[in-house]
């Protein structure tokens, strides 16, 4: 009920928004939107790291409006071509559908009605092809498949990360059947290009973590019924610690989990669901606990050490299911936690790394480290050099 209640929505926006249509579309205006989670829009993931690179780089060319929850959050960010407006109102409506080019990491892609001379790129918002998406689950209903055919005829340009995800999520799940641009995830640049250090520090300094600790993330995907099996963290540390290095803890929780952190010891811990951007929290990390999370794909890059917690995985597959087998994944998969100690302790460095390699070759990663730069191509030849022609 509640996919065939999206979908009827999209189509009275058709009608509502038509007025908008008559106003003419701005080829120098960029719209953007980044979905973090249930309604919440902010300036993060792919989007923010591709409107960074493109105000470095082109300076003057383009102006940018972002689609936010809370623009006053971003007051200090504005400046000149760049601008902060609230979600979902009749002034976003007036942008989105004004800009030549809009990009979204996934949302407003299913249910909006952008006009047919704009371009939307979807950057889409994981890397890899690892858990299944709604519309590739076997309960999938008919109101769900037409939201992905609407949202498929809406979007000009998907962003890959691989060959796995075109082949598997973006040609099947999404049933998409336009371009490609197989260039790697702009968020990931600087994890590729092991540019870390500037982010590290941010962290650091945001949560006052002293350089003596070393820094493990423990960062679950979410669940149906709202709920993980954590860890016993202090159990970890104590394994960490063995060899007498000191070890913090960063739990990052998942935008949907209802999951708290109040088994935390605020002495050597930290909650950072909040903070705004994921890639800068793994280039902190010196390890990763997760389950069934992208996340493993953008963290892979780095070459660390890295743990799938998995103590209810066969729940898991049965009812969300994998587009690559979990067991080809390149990490240590732990169904508890005396499993999970064990991995910890018998950690190989060459080992992992070879892995990873490995399983980058088997997904056909696109990762570059010039995605951005990628995109931002694109985006000129569309949005500049087709109107000169």
């Amino acid at each position: 009920m509640k996919s065939f209640i999206k979908y009827l929505y999209s189509k009275c926006l058709q009608i509502l928004l038509f007025p908008f249509c008559l106003f003419p579309i701005r080829k120098n205006r960029l719209a953007f939107t980044g979905l973090t989670g249930g309604k919440g829009y902010d300036y993060s993931c792919n989007p923010r790291y591709l409107s960074d690179y493109i105000r470095e780089q082109e300076k003057d060319t383009f102006e940018i409006y972002w689609m936010v929850t809370d623009p006053k959050r971003y007051r200090d960010k504005e400046e000149k071509n760049l601008h902060f407006v609230k979600h979902f109102t009749l002034r976003s409506f007036y942008y989105l559908l004004t800009a030549k080019v809009i990009i979204t990491n996934g949302s407003y892609a299913p249910w909006f009605p952008f006009r047919k001379k704009q371009y939307l790129i979807n950057t889409w918002h994981g890397g890899g092809a690892y858990k299944k998406i709604e519309n590739d689950k076997p309960d999938a209903n008919w109101a769900t498949r037409k939201r992905a055919e609407f949202c498929a005829k809406n979007i000009q340009l998907i962003v890959s990360s691989c060959q796995a995800a075109s082949d598997r999520l973006f040609r099947r799940a999404f049933l998409y059947h336009g371009e490609i641009l197989k260039c790697g995830m702009p968020r990931n640049d600087f994890l590729v290009c092991g540019n870390t250090e500037q982010a590290d520090q941010k962290v650091r300094q945001t949560y006052q973590i002293d350089r003596k600790y070393r820094i493990l993330l423990y960062a679950p995907t979410y669940r149906s019924n709202g709920k993980n099996q954590m860890p016993d963290f202090t159990g970890l540390r104590k394994v960490l610690e063995e060899n007498g290095e000191k070890w913090y803890v960063l739990y990052r929780a998942h935008r949907y989990s209802e999951d708290d952190s109040a088994g935390l010891d605020p002495e050597c811990s930290a909650d950072v669901t909040d903070y705004p951007d994921m890639q800068e929290l793994l280039a902190a990390a010196d390890m990763l606990i997760t389950d069934y999370s992208s996340c493993i794909w953008d963290y892979s890059f780095l070459y660390r050490p890295c743990f799938l917690y998995t103590p209810d995985l066969r729940e898991y597959l049965a009812k969300t299911g994998f587009y690559v087998d979990i067991h080809e994944w390149p990490f240590p998969i732990c169904e508890n936690m005396e499993d999970l100690e064990k991995q910890i302790r018998s950690f190989d460095e060459e080992k992992n790394r070879a892995r990873i390699m490995e399983h980058h070759q088997q997904m056909g990663s696109y990762e570059s480290g010039h995605a951005c730069e990628a995109v931002c191509s694109w985006i000129k030849q569309k949005s500049i050099c087709e109107e000169n022609a």
